[in-house]
């Protein structure tokens, strides 16, 4: 027989357990977390102490969290020095009297940086290619200029959503890639610049807002807009960068004095004199550019640099491999692209987790840290921790699409080393995202203050 002892006893274990449980469903204090899937993992590096971990091996959609994945294999199998070279060539004769009797080649290998206005110090190109053809002493090419470019699965991903290819951040990866493959348009006047041959516009009036649509491998822009201002501009993707490329160097080659043909007048020959290389930033410098301001782009041509006679699928096939070597087991993993635009990848965060761990560990430790925006200080995280002790002590890669939010990356110690593994996967919130934000701050907190 129970003694009133044993059953306030009883009860009192009831309530804590039922406490337990509710805090356990309710880590980040959002509303609906019940019925939300989050997946979350910290640990401690040196120690290998797990602080937290709810739901660790549920694969999530990671959004932009892919690309630290994307940033740990490209960093880990080709190194932190590597450049793009971009090799442009003659090809044919010496024809006498300032005339190259044959064309000029342009060798694409799929740098997402070229006249990129993310690195303004290293554009130039088509300048550079004039004044080496003026060095040489050529005012006329009796053929044309032809950009080769062999890739196979070019542009957008066909996981990507429609809704995005249009917009800047859905541009696609091509074998050549110019000005972040994106131009400006005028809908309400039809002009496009720099000029984009072939590229159409198709403008509807909208009383809702703006929006653009573009196939996959459609050269038709959809505009819908509400605006009727002479000068008013939207940026947009472009089906064939080679092209607005093309047209921008015969645009300088005529103010130069230098006339080219449309096609060659002559046979062509199989041997090359070499003109220039454009020679792109250190592969460290394009990730930690792509990481502080989340370049969909940018990540899709660093991913591509793992297999750049491949397929896609041949680069994701390199990056899972490697993990594997490493004992970090990339069996329940879905990767489809590198920048995490495609809502179809899947990955734990148990899985990102040890990928952090591994690298905070590795020789490359300092320089991968280094490619993660700061809380309060950078990029995608300027804002969050920004009035809190945590401030610039931890560093996070966000990601980021309709119902989901992510986080990935490191608490660091006064000298900016890892030293604490973090990762939050929110998928299918019912909150505003501003919730979300809140509770990974508050949840950061309790963990480190």
């Amino acid at each position: 027989m129970l003694t009133m002892k044993k059953i306030i006893i009883f009860f009192a274990a009831l309530l804590v357990s039922a406490s337990f449980v509710r805090a356990q469903d309710s880590m980040l204090g959002i509303d609906g977390e019940e019925s939300t899937s989050v997946g979350i993992y910290i640990k401690e590096i040196s120690t290998g102490r797990v602080l937290v971990n709810r739901n660790s091996q549920m694969a999530l959609t990671p959004a932009s969290v892919m690309k630290a994945i994307t940033s740990a294999s490209v960093l880990s199998l080709e190194g932190a020095d590597r450049r793009f070279e971009t090799r442009v060539a003659l090809r044919g004769s010496d024809g006498g009297n300032g005339t190259w009797n044959g064309d000029v080649v342009v060798h694409g290998v799929a740098d997402p940086t070229l006249e990129s206005e993310n690195f303004k110090s290293r554009r130039g190109f088509c300048d550079s290619i004039v004044a080496s053809l003026r060095r040489k002493g050529i005012s006329r090419i009796a053929g044309t200029v032809i950009v080769e470019q062999h890739m196979s699965d070019a542009g957008p991903i066909l996981q990507w959503e429609l809704e995005d290819i249009a917009w800047p951040y859905g541009a696609g990866l091509y074998g050549f890639n110019w000005r972040d493959n994106t131009v400006t348009v005028y809908p309400n006047t039809g002009r496009i610049s720099p000029e984009a041959p072939g590229l159409t516009m198709d403008v509807r009036r909208s009383n809702t807002g703006n929006d653009l649509v573009r196939g996959v491998y459609s050269d038709r822009l959809m505009v819908f807009s509400r605006n009727t201002r002479a000068d008013w501009a939207v940026r947009t993707t472009v089906p064939d960068p080679a092209a607005v490329f093309g047209a921008e160097l015969a645009s300088k080659l005529t103010a130069a004095g230098i006339s080219a043909g449309s096609v060659a007048e002559s046979a062509s020959t199989d041997s090359e004199t070499p003109l220039y290389t454009h020679r792109s930033a250190p592969f460290a410098e394009i990730l930690r550019s792509l990481m502080v301001r989340s370049d969909n782009l940018f990540a899709e041509g660093m991913l591509r640099s793992l297999a750049p006679d491949g397929r896609r699928k041949d680069a994701i096939a390199r990056e899972k491999e490697l993990w594997a070597t490493r004992g970090v087991s990339p069996r329940y993993t879905i990767i489809n692209d590198g920048s995490g635009l495609t809502r179809a990848n899947r990955l734990s965060a148990r899985f990102i987790g040890d990928v952090l761990e591994w690298m905070a560990t590795s020789p490359e430790g300092e320089t991968y840290a280094g490619f993660f925006p700061r809380a309060g200080k950078e990029g995608t995280m300027r804002g969050m921790l920004a009035k809190s002790q945590l401030k610039g002590r931890i560093a996070l890669k966000t990601g980021s699409v309709s119902t989901v939010q992510c986080y990935a990356g490191y608490k660091l110690d006064a000298e900016g080393k890892p030293t604490h593994v973090i990762v939050v996967l929110v998928n299918g919130f019912f909150c505003p995202r501003s919730q979300v934000r809140k509770g990974t701050e508050r949840l950061l907190e309790r963990t480190f203050l």
